[in-house]
C-alpha cells in the first residue's frame, strides 16, 4: 500500500528458483515476489506448470496460473536432459532460495535433489513441500488438496453429525502449506544472515492438514472421543452459530454470559432469559436446536444487516454471512487493499486478483507483476544474466535443453 511514497519491498535483493508446479509453493513462490523477491519460474517446454490447465481463462490464458505466478520470470528447461540439468545446476549456484514441491524423491531420480544443489551452493536454502513428506511409509504417494484433507482427519471434522463430512470450501491444504513454508523460509534468511548458513527446509501437506485440526487433538487425549460435529455452530458455546433472517443469514458468536443477556435485550427476547432451558451455557448447547428455533422468530422478521447492526451495537459479535461477490465490492476490501486489478497481464489484459494481506509501514507491497503467458518468455534474458553467451543460448535451444517463448 501507499507504494509511491516508499522504495524499497522487503525481500529485494534475495534471488528465488522455484520449481514448483500448481498451488502450494507457487503460493509461496507468490508472496516471495510480492515481497520483492527476484523469482525464476522453472517449467517444461510446451506444456509448462500443470496448473496452466486450471481455468478461468481469457484467451486461452489461465488466470489461476496468473496469479500465483505473478512477478515471476519464467524459464522453461528440459530438466531431462543433461544440458538442461546443467542449466539449473548453474542457477541454483546463483540463488538465495530454491522452492519445490514435487513428489519426495523426484529431483533426486533427475539427479538435481538437495545434496547436489549444495555441492555447488553450500549456503543455499531449500524449501521443499511434499504431500506425504519426504520419509515414512506415504512419501512415495502423489497428493493434492483434498487427499491431504481427508487423510489428515480434517474433513472428518467438518460438517454436521449423522451427516457425510464436508471438505474445507477452499484449496487450505494447499494456501497453509505455502504459508507456512514462507514463515520457514523467513526463518532460516534470518539464520543465514546470524551463522552464513544456509539449511534445508522439509512440510508436508499432510502435516499442516493435521496442523489445522484445532484442539480436536486436545479433545480426544482426554475423553478418547471427538467434539460431536456441529457444522456451523460452536460445539462450546450457545447460541454462537449461523441463523436464517428475512433475506439470508447472520452469524451470531457469543461467549459470555453478557453477551446472551445483551443480546435477548436487543432482539426482544427477554422470555428466554427467564427460561430453564438456557439458564446456562451448558443448558444452552444441550438444548441448542430448540434455542435456534427461538433466536429465529426474532431474526427471521429481520433483514440480516440489520440483525448485525442491532447486535454490535448492543456489544455482541455477529456477522451478515455475505457472498464473496458483496465482500469484494464492500468498504472494507476497497479500505484494505485486497483486491489487486493487475494491470495489462500479457495474452490477458486487465484481471482482478487477490492481493497479499501483509501491510508494512515503511515498505510496499507489489501485486502489479504479470505472470509468464506462455513457458519460457523469460529464458533468454534469464541466461544472459547469468552471463551464458548468445552462442550458448542458440545451442541450448537448437538442443532442446531450454525453450525461448516467440
Amino acid at each position: 500500500m501507499h507504494t509511491k511514497s516508499m522504495k524499497k519491498r522487503p525481500l529485494e535483493g534475495i534471488k528465488v528458483l522455484d520449481f514448483s508446479q500448481v498451488l502450494a509453493a507457487p503460493f509461496c513462490g507468490m508472496l516471495l515476489a510480492d515481497l520483492g523477491a527476484e523469482v525464476i519460474k522453472i517449467e517444461r517446454p510446451g506444456d509448462g506448470d500443470i496448473s496452466r490447465g486450471f481455468g478461468p481463462y481469457v484467451n486461452g490464458v489461465s488466470l489461476y496460473f496468473c496469479q500465483y505466478n505473478r512477478g515471476k520470470k519464467g524459464i522453461a528447461i528440459d530438466l531431462g536432459s543433461p544440458e538442461g540439468k546443467k542449466v539449473a545446476m548453474d542457477l541454483v549456484a546463483e540463488v538465495d532460495i530454491v522452492i519445490e514441491n514435487y513428489k519426495s524423491g523426484t529431483l533426486e531420480k533427475l539427479g538435481i535433489g538437495y545434496d547436489e544443489m549444495i555441492k555447488v551452493n553450500p549456503s543455499l536454502i531449500y524449501g521443499s513441500i511434499a504431500g506425504f513428506g519426504t520419509y515414512g511409509p506415504l512419501s512415495h504417494l502423489p497428493c493434492m488438496d483434498i487427499i491431504a484433507a481427508a487423510r489428515s482427519g480434517l474433513v472428518s471434522q467438518s460438517g454436521v453429525e449423522g451427516f457425510a463430512p464436508i471438505k474445507p470450501g477452499f484449496s487450505f491444504c494447499d494456501t497453509w502449506s505455502g504459508l507456512n513454508l514462507l514463515r520457514a523460509l523467513s526463518m532460516a534468511l534470518y539464520h543465514k544472515q546470524q551463522t552464513g548458513e544456509g539449511t534445508r527446509i522439509d512440510l508436508a501437506m499432510l502435516d499442516i492438514a493435521f496442523y489445522m485440526g484445532d484442539d480436536a487433538l486436545l479433545d480426544y487425549a482426554q475423553t478418547g472421543e471427538f467434539t460431536p460435529r456441529t457444522g456451523n455452530s460452536d460445539p462450546w458455546f450457545s447460541p454462537n452459530g449461523e441463523y436464517t433472517t428475512n433475506d439470508g443469514n447472520v452469524v451470531i458468536a457469543t461467549t459470555t454470559e453478557e453477551e446472551w443477556q445483551a443480546l435477548c435485550d436487543a432482539l426482544k427476547l427477554d422470555a428466554l432469559l427467564h427460561d430453564e432451558r438456557f439458564a446456562t451455557n451448558e443448558l444452552r448447547n444441550i438444548n441448542r436446536d430448540v434455542l435456534r428455533t427461538e433466536i429465529e422468530v426474532a431474526t427471521k422478521a429481520m433483514g440480516r444487516y440489520e440483525v448485525e447492526k442491532t447486535l454490535i451495537e448492543a456489544g455482541v459479535p455477529a456477522s451478515a454471512v455475505q457472498t464473496l461477490a458483496e465482500f469484494i465490492h464492500s468498504d472494507e476490501a476497497k479500505e484494505l487493499e485486497l483486491i489487486s486489478i493487475i494491470k495489462d497481464q500479457p495474452g490477458v489484459g486487465d484481471y482482478m486478483a487477490t492481493s497479499t494481506p501483509i501491510h508494512f509501514s515503511k515498505t510496499p507491497i507489489n501485486h502489479q507483476a504479470h505472470a509468464a503467458q506462455k513457458p519460457g518468455v523469460k529464458t533468454v534474458e534469464v541466461l544472459e544474466e547469468l552471463g551464458y553467451s548468445k552462442e550458448r543460448i542458440d545451442e541450448l535451444i537448437n538442443c532442446g535443453a531450454v525453450h525461448q517463448e516467440g
